[in-house]
């Protein structure tokens, strides 16, 4: 069944109908507890919810930022505050690999005002590295964030839950500083979450890109908030409104 009408008179319509129906006790209350408890579970991934706090300080409410498959990345699929359309990409959960620093080309060149910063893992990011010549030669106002721990990390995570070890998971990475170099492009290092907020905000009003290492070692999975069969590694809190949980 359909109905063919003019929008306006239908709404007013509908308003109409509904005059004298008994609303529902507004949640608000129940809600502001459920953002509470899911803050709660954010804050124990670390420090994963730190990064992602430093990378929404340094960009501008339509700063753009390109995510990638990493751990840093996971956890910003559900916890980076969004606060303008079009100014988060994500590869979501297809495991493209390679996906982010590429995309961040595209968005620099299509937003040259708009700040972009891309966030790769070193695995990740060697799909693509090459292409620093491209964000050289435009002169992209894109920084190229890079956590390096010398692992596929995730890959390795799931072996040694599956396997009970792992392999073939380390990294052989170039000298990053000195790969920047070799294309002109200005450099950083960070190794905390302020120390990222540091090197992002003072290369923020600087003219084109810059490539930004974050040294890291092995971080916590927050899988357990993304899918419902994967076991947290911490228990987490009760569920604030007595509901069962998928996880």
């Amino acid at each position: 069944m359909s109905i063919v009408a003019d929008a306006r008179a239908t709404l007013e319509a509908l308003l109409a109908a509904l005059e004298g129906i008994p609303t529902r006790a507004s949640r608000a209350r129940e809600m502001e507890k459920v953002k509470q408890w899911c803050a709660v579970q954010l804050d124990r991934i670390e420090p994963q919810a730190s990064f992602v706090r430093a990378l929404r300080q340094a960009l501008p409410e339509d700063g753009i930022l390109v995510s990638e498959l990493t751990q840093v990345g996971y956890f910003a699929n559900i916890a980076f505050p969004v606060q303008q359309p079009r100014a988060y990409l994500t590869p979501g959960y297809q495991g493209t690999l390679g996906y982010g620093f590429p995309t961040a080309l595209g968005a620099a060149t299509g937003n040259p005002h708009r700040r972009v910063i891309s966030i790769s893992g070193d695995g990740g990011f060697g799909w693509g590295m090459q292409e620093l010549s491209t964000a050289a030669r435009y002169r992209l106002n894109l920084r190229v964030v890079v956590f390096a721990d010398g692992q596929y990390g995730n890959v390795r995570r799931i072996q040694r839950r599956v396997f009970g070890e792992e392999f073939a998971t380390e990294l052989t990475n170039p000298d990053f500083e000195t790969l920047a170099a070799a294309f002109g492009i200005r450099f950083g290092r960070a190794d905390s979450p302020d120390t990222l907020a540091d090197a992002l905000l003072r290369h923020a009003q600087l003219e084109g890109p810059a490539l930004i290492e974050v040294r890291v070692g092995e971080m916590p999975s927050p899988w357990a908030l993304i899918h419902p069969f994967v076991p947290a590694p911490v228990p987490p809190p009760p569920n604030p409104l007595g509901e069962p949980r998928d996880t």
